[in-house]
């Protein structure tokens, strides 16, 4: 399998330099990637179409902006080349275009597939816990926003996304790094107010 990502691995690398700086950079991908295969191992599922999923699933964050279009649909839709030139069977190749156009619990689509709900699992993971509190500042900063735009992310979708897990292996974590998230939430704000 290790041979099959290293293509996907160098085409993501390239794609997302292009992100800059917020909260979805390549060390993002990175770290879904590494969640993904610990739950994944853990519920038998499809590793192979899981790791490729969580390597693509943010490659189209920098066009989303340029194009209007929500980088769920440009992420798989970017991958599909690579991910036949990687060895993926066509079948394979729409299972993993699935697993991302689903993985964005905002658009309002629920998961086909085990392999989706980790995928939307392990992004949301990343987006709450001490490196959740990272990321949301990093990406309020990029945006020209401060400590009232991280409060207003944090109420409106940080602190709502441990009840929105799909595996039970998720919840587990998502209960600890919502802990995190809220305890550092209202430590800042009793000291702004």
């Amino acid at each position: 399998m290790a041979s099959e990502l290293e293509k996907i691995e160098d085409f993501v690398m390239q794609e997302l330099i292009k992100a800059g700086r917020g909260a979805h950079t390549l060390d993002h991908t990175t770290r879904v990637y590494s969640l993904c295969m610990k739950i994944g191992s853990e519920l038998n599922a499809d590793l192979k179409v899981l790791g490729a999923a969580a390597l693509l699933h943010d490659v189209g964050r920098p066009r989303e902006d340029e194009t209007g279009v929500s980088h769920s649909i440009l992420s798989g839709e970017m991958g599909r080349g690579v991910l036949s030139d990687s060895g993926f069977t066509d079948e394979e190749i729409d299972q993993v275009v699935d697993a991302i156009r689903t993985h964005r619990y905002t658009e309002g689509l629920e998961p086909n597939s085990l392999e989706g709900e980790i995928l939307s699992d392990a992004d949301k993971l990343d987006a709450i816990g001490a490196i959740g509190v990272f990321r949301a500042i990093a990406q309020a900063e990029s945006k020209g926003g401060g400590i009232e735009a991280f409060l207003k992310h944090a109420d409106e979708k940080l602190l709502k996304l441990k009840d929105l897990m799909y595996t039970e292996p998720s919840r587990v974590e998502a209960e600890l790094r919502h802990n995190t998230l809220e305890a550092f939430v209202n430590q800042l704000r009793n000291e702004i107010e």
